[in-house]
């Protein structure tokens, strides 16, 4: 326990909150500049299992955001890249690399067994493909997102709260190639991290029914209320 000593010492999550966090399995889909603060945290924490899946390489043009990897990763598989890292930060927590495109066909087999999912992606086509998954698996669903100096996080766990089919209109496209500052990703893939830690611990969660959005250039953030749809077509009747 000496190594989680400081947050054992808060009075939410003591030794048996530390216990909990260590018989957690959490999947995280995406290992860029969302995934390397998720990834971190998770891992410091204690969270004992994470799976992590991106079939992608490092690229030059990721350095500036994508901390979990340098220089000498690019052309290196992102998932075989963070493992090094993170077992050099927490050699307790087991971490499951999977270099492979989550789709349609594989996503429940890929995500089954976990007590939590988390979108660090940059596709609004897997965002839907996860999301229907996790529904049908009965998995909660922790998803953010950035644009420049902005970003958002929602936390879905059908028919507790809605869905993210229910809060986004859906569209399938390709990889949405937007401009990002590296400390934007940090903050929004921060506090995705915090999400899931006071979800594990069983802590209220101030995410429940509201998704927030954060403005970097004005420093706010806001908790907007979401709703469910009862005609939704993955979580509701139209389904």
């Amino acid at each position: 326990m000496e190594r989680y000593n400081r947050q054992v010492m808060i009075d939410k999550i003591g030794k048996e909150g530390q216990k909990r966090l260590a018989k957690a399995s959490v999947a995280v889909i995406g290992v860029g500049g969302l995934g390397s603060p998720i990834l971190t945290y998770l891992a410091l924490a204690g969270v004992g299992r994470l799976t992590i899946i991106d079939y992608d390489c490092v690229e030059m043009s990721n350095l500036n955001r994508q901390f979990l990897h340098g220089t000498e990763d690019v052309g290196a598989l992102k998932v075989e890249s963070a493992k090094r890292k993170l077992n050099q930060m927490n050699h307790e927590v087991e971490i499951n690399p999977l270099a492979i495109k989550l789709t349609k066909n594989n996503g429940e087999g890929l995500l089954s067994g976990h007590d939590l999912v988390m979108g660090a992606l940059d596709s609004t086509e897997t965002r839907f493909i996860v999301n229907e998954a996790c529904v049908n698996l009965g998995i909660p669903y922790i998803d953010g997102g950035v644009k420049e100096f902005g970003g958002s996080v929602v936390f879905t766990n059908p028919p507790d709260t809605p869905c993210y089919n229910c809060v986004f209109p859906k569209k399938v496209g390709e990889k949405e190639r937007v401009g990002v500052l590296g400390v934007t990703a940090g903050i929004i893939g921060a506090i995705e991290a915090d999400i899931a830690i006071i979800y594990l611990l069983g802590l209220a969660n101030p995410l429940k029914d509201k998704i927030l959005v954060v403005d970097g250039l004005r420093l706010s953030m806001n908790l907007v209320d979401i709703v469910a749809d009862d005609m939704c077509e993955v979580c509701g009747l139209g389904s």
